[in-house]
């Protein structure tokens, strides 16, 4: 009797943590399987390569693999214009910068209105651990699996700003591949069956939803931004370099800034960002492919490369703080 009761209880216990299992799990994957509306504002992301650990000597690239893995991710889903891969910077520029200040030096040298960049580095990456002597005596099941282990830190930073805006680290382990992952491969296909069906092929399957659910919450409720690159004073009109595949519609209105300069603690030197302006407000009249003609509707002498923003959010990121410059006549 005790040890059907013990049975019983294990099983509503099973059953149990399946059906929280359930309840929590469909809130994270609707939010996951949600897309882009069409009346929202595209954020362009370059996925550049992470950097692998410290001292990686497989000839196999886990970096370049696993930012190969989220560029397919993120071209399929939909939810962000994927722009071409920055420029790598040479091996003299490399030298004594880390991956942060990787990031921003690439951005500053793109030539298209990318809004922000994911990168990262590697910090642990073991795609499969044998079992001890002992695992295999205790527990013949799970202990004969690969085990596979990965801890990653992501980065996400804004080419306007130069500077990070979010950072999550991910740590996962998975002994749930049923095909071994041969530790001497020369070339790795992520997306081949042997690989996803590995230890460290569903680890990565993991930590591929987990770096989505990461990007849609942290860049989808910023306000899109962009550049301008051409100005005509004459007929109070400016071209801006994002335009139809970045879901702009005519209409829409852009707050316009200026960059004023770098602020940094004099005691720390730490980066407190870069200072703002306002300039006045865009509306845009004339929608292309990539590209978009807007009036100015307040300010005046605006200047090519200046930044401007989308009002179609209630949740700016930290421009709108400083005051509006002097002599001027703005709407806000």
């Amino acid at each position: 009797m005790l040890n059907r009761r013990g049975n019983g209880f294990n099983l509503m216990e099973r059953k149990t943590i399946k059906i929280l299992s359930f309840i929590i799990g469909v809130p994270i994957f609707l939010l996951l399987a949600q897309s882009v509306d069409a009346g929202d504002h595209k954020k362009r992301l370059s996925i550049i390569p992470l950097e692998n650990p410290t001292g990686w000597a497989a000839p196999y690239n886990p970096g370049k693999i696993i930012a190969e893995m989220l560029q397919n991710s993120v071209s399929r889903s939909g939810n962000f214009h994927l722009s071409p891969r920055p420029r790598q910077p040479s091996s003299k520029e490399n030298k004594g910068n880390s991956s942060e200040t990787k990031m921003q030096s690439m951005g500053a040298q793109l030539n298209h209105p990318i809004q922000y960049i994911l990168g990262g580095k590697i910090l642990h990456f073991t795609p499969g651990r044998p079992p001890s002597r002992a695992q295999i005596i205790l527990n013949i099941g799970d202990a004969l699996k690969q085990r596979a282990e990965l801890e990653i830190e992501l980065v996400l930073t804004s080419h306007h700003l130069e500077k990070s805006i979010a950072k999550r680290k991910f740590k996962i382990s998975s002994i749930a591949g049923t095909t071994p992952f041969d530790l001497d491969a020369s070339k790795v296909e992520y997306d081949s069956p042997k690989f996803q069906n590995s230890s460290i092929g569903k680890a990565l399957q993991e930590l591929n939803q987990q770096a989505n659910l990461f990007m849609m919450t942290t860049l989808h409720p910023l306000p899109l931004e962009a550049e301008i690159i051409s100005v005509d004073l004459e007929k109070m009109e400016v071209i801006i370099n994002v335009g139809q595949i970045d879901g702009i519609d005519f209409g829409d209105l852009f707050n316009v800034y200026s960059v004023t300069m770098q602020y940094k603690d004099p005691f720390t030197q730490i980066d407190l960002g870069s200072g703002f302006a306002r300039r006045g407000v865009i509306k845009v009249n004339t929608v292309q492919e990539g590209y978009s003609k807007a009036v100015i509707i307040a300010g005046e002498g605006f200047k090519m490369g200046e930044l401007v923003q989308s009002r179609k959010t209630n949740n700016p990121i930290l421009l709108d703080r400083s005051p509006p410059e002097k002599n001027s006549q703005l709407p806000w």
